[in-house]
């Protein structure tokens, strides 16, 4: 841990450099060796314990009540310590070329320095084994996330998503300081250790604690139906935060969950059905809303709702799987949960980058107005189209596997019978996920990097450098790895799996052949693919020498196709939208020259806002009170401590 700590040091130098050097360049080079060196040294320890299976930890003496602060490392936690400082290494790098040329006109230096800050709350939140250390980063976690997502504060929308954005975010946090004070009641201190010792001597049980963890971890998560800050706090930060955010900022709900489970000593079945449904509902909700969205960042914010449900999905599986006494499906069910959590932070990362890089050589994120980028940008068009192949789950590509594993635990469900075997009723509407999220994916590919411009912007783009394409090329190869070799981290995340269910994954055979059946796709897939490679080449060959004949495309009887002529985003989902109804929050704009859809979130429209728009009235209704009169005042005080002391006469303690 002695190194770890050296690490988050290091990182903590690069931000403390990018302040004092602010004006130039210098700053900025330092912080991305200080990030790039202290997360090496941070990850170093991490990789130590997955290979050899021991946790390790430091206990620091506090003089604050709640006993010592401790952090430390077991499989869990060191596979989302990777995970966040690997996602934050590229996005560090990506955001020095982001931000390049607004030095001048903004304070990029505090962007930077921001996030620095971030990826060290987002390492301790992982490594915390106490309350208070847990809290406090989770704290400054959310703050660094505020301040980074106002970045451009002039722009009303970005005023309004991070409020929203905080007051969400507190919220839950209000939930996890009720859950850890009803937790600690009775323990002797509250370290993670002590809670998860006074487990068995809750007096209202473990319920409260497991609802409360849905609520206050949901919420950061961004699952349905406490998704409603997600596609606007997103959608405004700079596409590099956002790739953090998305990929790993979320995905500490998911850690909160699993390390509730870990602490328990596992979930009772009705918490499995509940992040079962939680699940469902977020994935095909969130790839259906995706479907309906016309701004870039925004249509990937609702695929991370779409993929947090797909997460809940495995982590509901396995829970059910150990409270039902059936340990192959609970192990396979936590690791492709934890699978997926790691290839989510990947492939989501390459496709916010692709979207930022995309904003800087056209100056908007607006689908309908993109076009022939592939062209112009071929290297960041072939990224995307990998993270894009990637978040559907195309084979040989690592969302492939992970969605495979979800598929296998679900399936297993139905065989074992029992108490699970409802549980394979979700495997047509992972299905149904599958489908709508290539089309929505057919959509973005299409429209944005295939056909015409559709607008000076995408027809006159700007060049990029390579620091915004090469972080989303790095992680698109590493995309390619985890599908092709998926054998190079399935050992950690099973253990981490059998850790969660409280099993020997060494005892399971039914794990050991799922992961070779999974292998065995990833090469069946990389097969059929280098068959269709090698056929294009045979061509090449062939018709090496020999004149071709290209002609125009078939322009279906018009004389002078225009780029109006295309597809749009609109004019490709509605038909698709338009079997789900009002379901969708989908509007149709006609006219004789024009098709346009607009889309509403329901759960924000009509839930979050029309409750607080209801409180509002209520509340100024009770304006009437105040009279500015001191004397009515002292006479609220008054009436409200007879009333104090009429319950404690009537009803004693």
């Amino acid at each position: 841990m002695l190194l770890f700590l050296i690490g988050l040091g290091v990182l903590a130098a690069g931000a403390v450099f990018v302040a004092l050097w602010r004006h130039g360049t210098r700053g900025d080079a330092v912080m991305k060796g200080c990030v790039a060196i202290g997360s090496v040294a941070a990850a170093i320890p991490a990789v130590r314990v997955l290979l050899t299976g021991d946790p390790v930890s430091i206990r620091v003496s506090m003089l604050v009540h709640g006993g010592d602060w401790v952090l430390g490392l077991d499989a869990l936690s060191s596979v989302f310590l990777l995970v966040f400082v690997g996602v934050g290494v590229a996005a560090t790098f990506y955001g020095a070329a982001y931000f390049a040329e607004e030095r001048a006109e903004r304070a990029v230096w505090l962007n930077h320095a921001l996030l620095v800050v971030l990826i060290i709350a987002l390492a301790v939140v992982v490594t915390a084994q106490a309350v208070l250390p847990f809290l406090g980063a989770w704290e400054v976690m959310a703050i660094a996330s505020y301040l980074l997502i106002v970045t451009e504060h002039e722009q009303t929308e970005v005023r309004r998503a991070g409020l929203m954005y905080l007051v969400a975010t507190h919220a839950g946090t209000l939930a996890l300081f009720v859950m850890f004070a009803l937790w600690s009641n009775g323990g002797s201190d509250w370290s993670f250790a002590a809670l998860a010792a006074n487990t068995h001597q809750l007096p209202h049980g473990i319920t409260p604690i497991m609802a409360l963890a849905i609520i206050g971890f949901g919420v950061k998560a961004g699952a349905v139906p406490f998704h409603f800050w997600l596609p606007p706090a997103h959608a405004a930060a700079p596409s590099h935060v956002s790739a953090l955010m998305s990929g790993v900022v979320i995905k500490t709900g998911i850690y909160g969950l699993l390390r509730v489970v870990v602490m328990a000593g596992g979930a009772p079945a009705w918490w499995g059905w509940a992040l079962l449904a939680l699940g469902v509902a977020s994935a095909v909700l969130g790839v259906l809303w995706a479907l309906a969205q016309h701004d870039l960042k925004r249509l990937l914010a609702y695929h991370s709702v779409e993929n947090i449900g797909i997460i809940l999905m495995g982590v509901g599986v396995g829970a059910l799987g150990a409270a039902n006494g059936q340990p192959a499906i609970a192990v396979i069910g936590y690791a492709a949960a934890v699978l997926h959590t790691v290839n989510h932070a990947l492939f989501k990362s390459v496709l916010f980058l692709g979207a930022g890089a995309v904003y800087r050589a056209t100056g908007t994120r607006h689908i309908e107005s993109l076009g022939g980028l592939g062209r112009q940008m071929p290297v960041l068009a072939l990224s995307f189209i990998v993270g894009s192949a990637a978040i559907v789950g195309v084979p040989p590509l690592n969302g492939f596997v992970s969605e495979w594993l979800v598929y296998q635990g679900l399936f297993r469900t139905g065989i074992a019978g029992g108490g699970t075997r409802l549980a394979v009723l979700a495997v047509p509407l992972l299905a149904l996920v599958g489908g709508l999220a290539l089309a929505c994916f057919a959509k973005v590919v299409g429209v944005v990097f295939l056909g015409q411009a559709r607008s000076e912007k995408s027809r006159t783009t700007r060049p990029l450098s390579p620091g915004l394409v090469g972080p989303p090329v790095v992680l698109a190869l590493a995309c390619v790895a985890l599908g092709l070799f998926p054998v190079l981290v399935m050992p950690s995340l099973l253990h981490v799996g059998a850790q969660l269910a409280a099993s020997d994954v060494h005892a399971v055979a039914e794990v050991t052949e799922t992961m070779a059946d999974t292998q065995r796709l990833s090469w069946f897939a990389f097969g059929i693919w280098g068959m269709l490679f090698a056929v294009w080449g045979v061509r090449a060959l062939l018709l090496r020498g020999r004149t071709v004949v290209r002609g125009p495309t078939w322009g279906c009887g018009f004389g002078e196709p225009t780029p109006r002529m295309q597809y749009t985003a609109s004019s490709f989902a509605t038909p698709l939208l338009e079997v789900f109804a009002g379901l969708s929050g989908v509007r149709e704009h006609r006219g004789a020259t024009l098709f346009h859809t607009s889309v509403s979130d329901f759960v924000l429209d009509r839930g979050v806002l029309a409750s607080w728009m209801f409180l509002r009235e209520q509340a100024l209704r009770l304006r009437a009170i105040q009279h500015g009169r001191l004397h009515m005042y002292l006479l609220y005080v008054v009436v409200t401590l007879l009333a104090t002391l009429a319950y404690f006469v009537f009803w004693p303690v």
